[in-house]
């Protein structure tokens, strides 16, 4: 966390009264002052750091309270490389008149240095009391505070440090990684417009990379990562965060070398082989996808995720038997995974199987009561068999307890759509608050979009309705339904050419789906059955 040698020297020469060579700030002789207090500012100014000490002492001598001489006597010692006695005159200034500014930055500093960051804060907070917009100051208070992950308070402070953030590009960049951690997004790219990764240390380039990709700023973070990536080749949490970066940015291509490349410096583990069969499947490569997950499950047999991820693949590609087969392999090694019943649930109602759905989402429930998988799966259970009444009666019970549960509300509102309420019903109002409660909770879920716009449809309540149908159709752009009512709510509102848009979209949509070939998706055992071997972690 110490501040680079250049933007120390720069702080000195905007105060116009500090010591070139030493990152402390102190107040120059005005006419007043005695001439040896000239003489020795002089000498401390030409690194003379002995002689100005020798004319010093018999200034203090005879004036021991002379703030000015001591914070001077302060500089000279530093600039002698002896911080430690400096602190002392330091301290005399403070016992003089603790509001001094200069000593308060001087000792601060100091500290700082030494990494006694509660002593510097301290000190700092008496000195921007004195002078608020002190750029030195505030620049070493935003260093604190970024150390302390109090992103807000460091980018206050950061602020205030003017013109000494356009030449450090590290501290730019900490004021960057501010302002998006406290919720400052459009403050951050501002910064980073004037920012280019290669003026950044790899720990900046790392930071401010993590950070844009963890806000889902993927195409921002990606030239942050490469550099970080290209000064650190070998370090496997740089390549693998740069892989999944390309995976956000649906850079598959990327991600797939990326990822090839850290297993190929003997960095293959789990979690790699993981993120790459999520490339491969984004790449439409989905036997790769399977294989890499092979890898993962023999690389660690323990970790749920890949089980986990490969019932799903097998799943989204309608091979619901393999599915179940994945899981039941899971199901080994993790007996009492609520995560592994619950997709075991699912797979089985997608087979129709819904009396074994019930009782996995049931059994999923009691093993996991603090979470809402399990009311999640019976409600959709319930719902899909008829049995609204069911429904909606377990949906109320458990959203008495979590009422801010996105999926647990749209699942009431559709429900009670289910059971055939009337517009005129106290019950169809429950829906549609139900529904508004999800899109307000949670607004980049699909379909609560599509079930709220149907009741606007049938208020005539046109516009709105296109509005939730639109986003719909942003969230995910294969959702039929989506397209639908949307052409029915654009006709109602006369706009037939856009309805007709609308249907020659969802007539590609279908066309697509069509023509679309599933790729053959082997179960581990068929896989062992190929191979004979498997993969070691290395």
């Amino acid at each position: 966390m110490r501040l680079t040698a250049s933007l120390i020297a720069l702080c000195f020469v905007l105060l116009g009264n500090c010591s070139a060579s030493s990152p402390q700030a102190f107040a120059s002789a005005t006419d007043g002052e005695p001439a040896d207090y000239s003489r020795a500012e002089a000498l401390v100014r030409e690194h003379r750091w002995e002689d100005g000490l020798a004319v010093l002492a018999p200034l203090l001598k005879r004036e021991p309270h002379n703030l000015k001489a001591l914070n001077l006597a302060g500089l000279a010692l530093i600039g002698k490389g002896d911080p430690t006695e400096a602190d002392e005159y330091f301290r005399q200034c403070l016992a003089v008149d603790p509001t001094f500014v200069p000593a308060l930055k001087n000792l601060s500093i100091n500290e700082f240095n030494r990494h006694e960051f509660e002593l510097a804060e301290k000190h700092l907070l008496a000195a921007v009391k004195e002078s608020p917009d002190d750029p030195i100051a505030n620049l070493y208070l935003g260093e604190i505070y970024y150390g302390k992950h109090q992103y807000e308070p460091a980018a206050n402070n950061f602020r205030r440090a003017g013109a000494l953030l356009s030449r450090d590009s590290n501290v730019a960049a900490h004021l960057a990684i501010s302002y998006l951690r406290s919720g400052q997004k459009q403050k951050a790219l501002d910064v980073l417009d004037r920012l280019e990764p290669a003026q950044l240390s790899p720990q900046s380039q790392f930071a401010l990379g993590l950070a844009l990709a963890q806000l889902d700023l993927p195409e921002r973070s990606l030239p942050y990562m490469q550099a970080a990536y290209q000064s650190y080749p070998d370090s496997y949490d740089i390549g693998f965060d740069l892989t999944v970066g390309f995976i956000q940015a649906r850079n598959y291509p990327q991600a797939i070398a990326a990822a090839k490349e850290l297993a190929q410096r003997e960095h293959e583990t789990s979690e790699l082989d993981n993120v790459l069969a999520e490339a491969y499947e984004g790449n439409k490569e989905t036997q790769h996808a399977v294989e890499a997950l092979r890898r993962a499950i023999s690389l660690d047999p323990d970790s749920e995720d890949n089980y986990l991820d490969f019932a799903s693949l097998c799943m989204n590609h309608g091979s619901f038997d393999d599915g179940l087969k994945v899981i039941s392999v899971g199901l080994q090694a993790h007996p009492k995974s609520d995560r592994l019943i619950f997709l075991r649930g699912i797979l089985f109602a997608m087979e129709d199987h819904f009396p074994l759905a019930e009782k996995d989402f049931q059994l999923a429930t009691s093993l996991a009561p603090d979470k809402n998988l399990g009311y999640v799966g019976l409600g959709v259970a319930y719902i899909e068999t008829g049995d609204t009444k069911q429904a909606i009666q377990v949906l109320r019970q458990r959203i008495r307890e979590r009422p801010d549960d996105a999926n647990l509300l749209y699942l009431l509102g559709e429900a009670i759509l289910h059971s055939g309420a009337q517009p005129s019903d106290k019950e169809y109002v429950e829906a549609q608050t139900s529904l508004e409660g999800s899109v307000r909770l949670n607004p980049t879920l699909c379909l609560p979009h599509v079930s709220l716009g149907t009741i606007y449809l049938d208020q005539d309540r046109l516009q709105d309705a296109v509005a939730q149908f639109e986003q719909a159709r942003l969230l995910d752009p294969n959702e039929k339904s989506a397209y639908s009512h949307l052409a029915i709510a654009y006709r109602r509102l006369g706009q037939t050419d856009k309805a007709r848009e609308v249907l020659t979209s969802l007539k590609d949509i279908l066309d697509q789906q069509r023509i679309g070939k599933r790729e053959g998706i082997k179960t581990p055992s068929e896989a062992a059955s190929e191979h004979g071997s498997t993969t070691k972690q290395r």
